[in-house]
């Protein structure tokens, strides 16, 4: 009898253990995947920093301010390389922005790349101010507790990596800065032009502009232990809610962008995305509305 007992037993455990390879689900056990990491706790994304004062888009010093101090602490930034090799907080070069933020500058100099001095000389709307990746990083060290997801834009390997090159420049051998940075890639390609720069411990993914189908998300996903999470524009998360909970079986949680009304975020977290990026939400408004933000918020 006792025999029989200890071979139930056994048999029970090697069920339990064996049970992910057959639900397909992913594990540390199967995939061999570190555990996720700590940003993937975080609801809310800052996207372009967040907004400062009702103005969107700023990727400035002040946004980050403002929003750290809301309890933000996982942060999205667009990057721009400068023509002397810096990478600054910036959209894009585009006249509509100069005009945008009250930026003067020469019609001829606009819609190009500019110099690092030149873009931090020119305040934005007046009152807030860009950075370069080497500010960026000084944030970093003196708020231990934040993380950067990198917009960067160069759709070639030449463009990605050079950004990459500056970023690695500006980090130095910072190995703890590193480990917070979290590049946003927009292809599987762009992801082996990263990796040739610097191997960063995680990544997002991003499908706005991914050709990819949803299996081949999948699939990527599963063989790049790196890819930590994945995100997508609003009207694809609510299309996808197969694709959302696949990928939560998988351990990687989903963030829908950008989006800023309080029951969009509600029923887009009742459909299983685990969090948003934000341009004005903040963690207060979203307890005060019953619905639940991680802890310690």
């Amino acid at each position: 009898m006792k025999k029989w007992t200890s071979v139930m037993i056994l048999s029970i455990s090697v069920l339990i253990i064996a049970a992910p390879l057959y639900s397909g689900a992913k594990s540390a056990f199967v995939a061999g995947r570190d555990p996720a990491p700590a940003w993937t706790d975080e609801t809310l994304a800052a996207h372009a920093l967040g907004s400062v004062d009702n103005h969107f888009f700023t990727n400035s010093y002040e946004a980050f301010q403002q929003n750290y101090e809301k309890g933000y602490r996982l942060f999205e930034v667009d990057l721009q390389l400068t023509t002397d090799g810096y990478l600054i907080s910036r959209h894009d070069w585009g006249s509509y922005l100069y005009d945008r933020f009250r930026q003067e500058l020469p019609r001829s100099e606009m819609d190009k790349p500019t110099s690092r001095k030149t873009i931090l000389d020119l305040p934005i709307l007046d009152h807030y101010h860009a950075m370069s990746f080497e500010q960026i990083c000084d944030l970093m060290r003196k708020n231990t507790d934040m993380w950067i997801i990198t917009d960067t834009k160069g759709s070639t390997a030449e463009e990605a990596q050079a950004s990459f090159q500056a970023l690695m420049r500006a980090a130095g051998t910072d190995t703890e800065v590193l480990s917070r940075i979290i590049p946003q890639v927009y292809s599987q390609e762009m992801y082996v032009w990263i990796e040739q720069v610097h191997s960063f411990s995680s990544y997002i993914y991003t499908l706005y502009q991914s050709p990819d189908t949803d299996s081949q998300v999948l699939e990527f996903v599963r063989r790049t232990e790196s890819i930590d999470a994945v995100t997508m524009p609003e009207d694809r998360a609510r299309k996808s809610v197969k694709l959302v909970q696949q990928l939560a079986s998988l351990q990687v949680p989903v963030y829908a962008h950008t989006v800023n009304d309080l029951e969009a975020i509600r029923s887009l977290l009742a459909s299983g995305v685990h969090g948003v990026y934000s341009d004005s939400m903040t963690y207060a408004r979203m307890a005060a509305a019953g619905i639940s933000i991680p802890e310690g918020k």
